[in-house]
């Protein structure tokens, strides 16, 4: 018992030091999001929206569900009679298609986030490269400075992008537990 009471303790305090790094790096998002808008420019509200469609697909397949099984079940009691078998392919069609639809949603995802990641990292390559000409020239006689610069250089290529894709995945996650309650709000509150 004394055991799984430090586990429990542990495992508490491991999940508050977690949320309190993901709320530190929230008041970032701002910002983030400010740059990836100015370097992508479209790209971004074609990414939001269709972060907001794919959101929706899990439960459009969870909605199509109910629905299919009724209707095999009432194919399956009228031994196959077309009159009862062809709502069940019709829905088995739409569930199919509800399917193909989240991953061509996944797919045009995926390559919007790629156009939007090497558009970033060019405009804040650029962006380091102009500051970095403004400077005076005794700054790159210090260590610091190349190391400054080097490690704004590196993280230029992926952070402002992870931490907008982070934030991608739980607005997506966030739609889709919405979008799911209200549909389960329709069965009932408990």
């Amino acid at each position: 018992a004394l055991r799984a009471s430090r586990r429990l303790k542990n495992g508490a305090a491991l999940l508050a030091s977690k949320l309190a790094a993901a709320a530190a790096q929230l008041r970032h998002l701002p910002r983030a999001y400010r740059l990836v808008r100015a370097a992508a420019g479209r790209w971004t509200p074609a990414w939001l929206a269709l972060l907001l469609a794919q959101g929706l697909v899990p439960v459009a397949v969870v909605y199509l569900t109910k629905p299919l099984v009724d209707s095999v079940t009432a194919a399956v009691r009228a031994q196959g009679a077309w009159e009862a078998a062809s709502p069940a392919l019709l829905w088995a069609l739409a569930m199919a298609a509800a399917i193909v639809l989240g991953e061509i949603l996944r797919a045009a995802l995926e390559w919007t986030g790629t156009v939007q990641a090497r558009r970033v990292e060019d405009h804040v390559s650029a962006l380091i490269h102009a500051q970095s000409t403004r400077v005076d020239l005794a700054f790159y006689e210090w260590p610091e400075y190349h190391d400054h610069l080097h490690r704004a250089r590196q993280e230029a290529r992926y952070r402002p992008v992870a931490l907008l894709e982070s934030c991608g995945a739980f607005i997506q996650n966030g739609i889709t537990l919405a979008a799911m309650a209200a549909v389960l709000l329709h069965f009932g509150w408990w």
